[in-house]
């Protein structure tokens, strides 16, 4: 699960690390769901297939 976060926290998991607002990484699905349930952040959606975002080159 791709997180964001929202909320400038410690994260007790790393040795305390300051997660700051607007930084994105990678945690389990429980680890996720309780970061969002303390609110401090968010999921980002998983993209499926390609990037829509950048055109096809030929």
């Amino acid at each position: 699960m791709k997180i964001e976060v929202i909320h400038n926290f410690y994260d007790k998991e790393n040795n305390l690390k300051l997660r700051k607002v607007g930084d994105k990484y990678s945690v389990s699905k429980e680890r996720g769901k309780y970061l969002i349930a303390l609110k401090v952040a968010k999921e980002i959606p998983e993209q499926k297939g390609g990037d829509p975002e950048s055109p096809a080159e030929a």
